[in-house]
């Protein structure tokens, strides 16, 4: 178990922003984590879970108590199905299936974080989800370890039940993937990682996509008639309209509050562009929500998790 006072938070997340939090713990196995949460309830202090930081928008003011980051890298094959600890790099995991021969995941390649982040969120791309494959997550809930079964995970578009209860803590996940071919499917993933490459420069200070996609059958029938009467349908995505393309259309790219940017090939990448702070990150965000609002009649949502 690693531990240390005042960590800066600009190297725990992928936007390089933050203050200092208090106490910074890095557990490896699940015994250490029960025993830096017995610790911190000891002490009557709060904690708050990240992973690789890749989805984080940290406060300019830091984080009060101690900030976790899982880093429990088990990996275990028992017949048709596969054991993950937490902190396993997405990618790194999707390599390592695709060379044993399991499909569901390969075009999910790419995504920046963790195995736990990506169930947290339920990751996807390219018409694939988390959800997909996973047939149950282990949790600890303060007091012991256990398991939840897929459908009480409560998965949805880009959230679960785990962003609602804030005490179950991912350690783990099994897997039930289908089979493939090891070439297919590493050829698919290495093609997806091209294409996000494109987007998403190596060395961008940034979370990956900051706001979800509309999901055109969740819209009350009066706001998706305004939205469809308003945009290209060609540009409908798996049941989705792109908030990359929405933001477009009212003039996002390019634009800029203090040191964060919006890219000037996509509209919803944003990046810290040097010295970019939380404050400029949430005035931005408020001014393009209220651009398109106010253009197609929707509210855009981030997909990015502050951390206070």
């Amino acid at each position: 178990m690693r531990f240390e006072k005042g960590k800066s938070l600009k190297g725990l997340t992928t936007l390089g922003i933050g203050g200092k939090a208090d106490f910074f713990i890095e557990i490896k196995t699940e015994e250490d984590l029960r025993s830096a949460l017995v610790e911190t309830a000891g002490k009557r202090m709060a904690w708050h879970i990240i992973g690789s930081g890749s989805n984080i928008v940290a406060s300019d003011t830091g984080c009060k108590g101690a900030v976790v980051k899982i880093g429990i890298n088990n990996f275990k094959k028992t017949g048709d199905k596969i054991y993950v600890g937490a902190g396993n790099n997405l990618l790194l995991f999707i390599k390592k299936v695709n060379k044993l021969g399991f499909g569901g995941m390969e075009k999910m390649a790419g995504i920046p974080g963790t195995v736990a982040g990506a169930i947290y969120g339920n990751a996807g791309a390219y018409g694939q989800e988390i959800k997909d494959s996973v047939s149950r997550v282990k949790i600890f809930d303060s007091e012991e370890f256990k398991w939840i079964k897929k459908g009480d995970c409560e998965f949805g578009y880009r959230t679960s039940v785990f962003k609602e209860k804030k005490d179950w803590i991912i350690v783990g996940a099994e897997f039930h993937l289908a089979t493939g071919s090891p070439s297919v499917l590493n050829k698919i993933s290495k093609d997806i990682i091209k294409l996000r490459e494109k987007k998403y420069k190596p060395g961008l200070l940034c979370p990956g996509s900051f706001f979800k996609n509309i999901i055109i059958k969740d819209l009350k029938p009066i706001v998706r008639k305004k939205l469809l009467s308003k945009i290209d349908n060609s540009k409908i995505m798996y049941g989705k309209a792109p908030a990359g393309y929405l933001l477009e259309e009212v003039g996002a790219k390019g634009m800029s509050c203090g040191g964060i940017r919006v890219a000037k090939h996509h509209g919803n990448l944003i990046y810290n562009a040097g010295g970019g702070r939380e404050k400029d990150i949430k005035n931005l965000a408020r001014i393009l929500k209220n651009l398109v609002r106010r253009r197609f009649g929707v509210k855009l949502e981030e997909e990015v998790q502050y951390l206070t």
